[in-house]
Formats: C-alpha cells, sequence, structure tokens
C-alpha cells in the first residue's frame, strides 16, 4: 500500500518556511487543501519540472491517486522517480510499490528491493516492513528470515502495528529469531491493541492457550470477539467454543470488556 494522500495532504499545510517557499507553491498548496487539482497543478507542475522535490512528489500522487483527471501510473513513476533520486522517502517506497505490482512501471522486484531499502535506510516504517517481506519472501533478494526479523523489528521498534505482529509470530515459530513465546505475546499484544484485527486474533488464541502469557479466557473471549467484529472469520466460531469453558460472571466480564473495546481504538490489554 503507498502513502496515504490524506498524509500529504495534512503534510502540506506543515510545510513552513514561507521564505524559502516560491508563491507558486503557496497557491498550489492552497489549491490542493481546497480539492481545486486542476489549480493545483498549474501551481506545482512547473515548479516540479524545475526540479522542486515537494513539487515532484505532488504531482507523482495526484496522477497515481487520479485527483482531478484520469489516472496515470506512467506519470507517477516518472515524477516519484525524480523525487526519490532527491532521496524523499515517501516517492522512494512508493516507487517500491510501483515496481512490485509493475504500476506504470515493468515489475521489477529487485529494483523494488532497491528503493525499498533507500527509504528503510532512513527509518521509514513502512518501507521496513516492505523490505523484510521481500527478505521473508526472497523476492529480488536471497531469502532471509534473519533479515526479515532484523527489519520487522526495527519498524516495529517504531510502533508499525504490521511488523509488530509478524515479528510476534517469528518468535512464536523461532523462525529467523530465537523462539521465544514471551517475546512473542510482548509484539503481538502491542501491535492488537493498535487495533490490528489479525494480531486480535493471535493474541486471543494466545490466552485461550496460555501461550507466552497465563491462560486468560476473559481476555481470549474479549480479543476474539473484536476480531471477529473487525473481520476475521475464524474469531467468531473460536470465541463460541470457549463460551463453554467460562463462568457467568467470567461470560459478563469478557463481554463488557469486549464492548469497550469495540468503541475505540487503540485498546489497552491488562496483564492477566
Amino acid at each position: 500500500m503507498k502513502t496515504n494522500v490524506l498524509i500529504m495532504v495534512s503534510s502540506i499545510a506543515m510545510w513552513a518556511l514561507p521564505n524559502l517557499v516560491s508563491a507558486g507553491f503557496i497557491e498550489g498548496k492552497a489549491a490542493m487543501l481546497e480539492g481545486d487539482y486542476s489549480a493545483a497543478v498549474a501551481e506545482f507542475e512547473p515548479l516540479a519540472k524545475g526540479g522542486d522535490l515537494k513539487s515532484q512528489y505532488i504531482m507523482a500522487v495526484i496522477n497515481d491517486d487520479g485527483l482531478g483527471q484520469e489516472r496515470d501510473y506512467k506519470v507517477a513513476a516518472n515524477w516519484y522517480t525524480k523525487a526519490a533520486e532527491q532521496g524523499d522517502i515517501n516517492s522512494q517506497y512508493n516507487l517500491g510499490v510501483m515496481y512490485t505490482k509493475g504500476q506504470g512501471v515493468k515489475k521489477d522486484a529487485e529494483k523494488s528491493v532497491n528503493w525499498y531499502r533507500k527509504a528503510a535506510d532512513q527509518k521509514f516504517p513502512p518501507a521496513q516492513y516492505a523490505l523484510a517481506d521481500m527478505y521473508m519472501r526472497g523476492w529480488g533478494v536471497e531469502k532471509s528470515m534473519t533479515e526479515a526479523a532484523m527489519w520487522f523489528e526495527k519498524a516495529a521498534q517504531q510502533g508499525n502495528f504490521k511488523s509488530q505482529l509478524m515479528l510476534g509470530i517469528l518468535y512464536l515459530e523461532g523462525n529467523g529469531v530465537k523462539k521465544d513465546e514471551m517475546a512473542a505475546a510482548k509484539w503481538i499484544k502491542q501491535s492488537a491493541e493498535q487495533g490490528h484485527y489479525k494480531a486480535q486474533y493471535t493474541m486471543g488464541m494466545m490466552y485461550n492457550k496460555g501461550v507466552g502469557v497465563k491462560k486468560n479466557l476473559v481476555l481470549a473471549y474479549a480479543l476474539l470477539d473484536v476480531a471477529s467484529r473487525d473481520g476475521h472469520g475464524s474469531a467468531k466460531n473460536i470465541r463460541d467454543e470457549i463460551v463453554g469453558q467460562m463462568t457467568e460472571a467470567q461470560q459478563t466480564q469478557a463481554k463488557e470488556m469486549a464492548i469497550l473495546w469495540q468503541s475505540g481504538k487503540p485498546i489497552s490489554i491488562p496483564n492477566s
């Protein structure tokens, strides 16, 4: 998944330093925030052609997402490349995605790895996750679970919920790292608390079986219930199986906790 345009738009509002920004950029920023993409293109395109990195990135996003015009991946890839070559991490990451999917460019896993690595080396969590995934699958790089675990951990330490789950699973399996169920629980819990339904399911199963944590049917039920509402197909069936092992008081507590968690994210899983 590429970096979100809404994040990009909000970032535009924070690009300060008015004394260093041209009038065209300021006008383009205002048009972008108002959703007038035609006016924004008229301002940003000349700046992008003149080598302005931020304008190149914006032009790439406009074409990538088809904002106010027909989507054009080829043009987007061209602008991402120009900005990426100047060191822009969002463009480097997005270009990696385009080479992975073959959007606007020919599929090339090695080029994907190259661009992901450039952004990952700048401590960009989505790129670190993507690079870890490439190592895990052996796409464009020699398969290495050790390298995958290392990059997942770098992203996990910065709060990337997908990386937290994947790192936890690797610790559960002893894959690329020494097997450590307590470490697995630590990382998966952090992902689950951010609202990742796959992590909530996995953590629910761990509490159900007592893997890496003390067995706790109340927490298991609540986590599986939330995961089932968020879209995990198997969570509901397992949740319903657990009910038969619980007292009425435990069922009431678990259901109240699930309702509380469902009302908002992130959640907070108490220590059992």
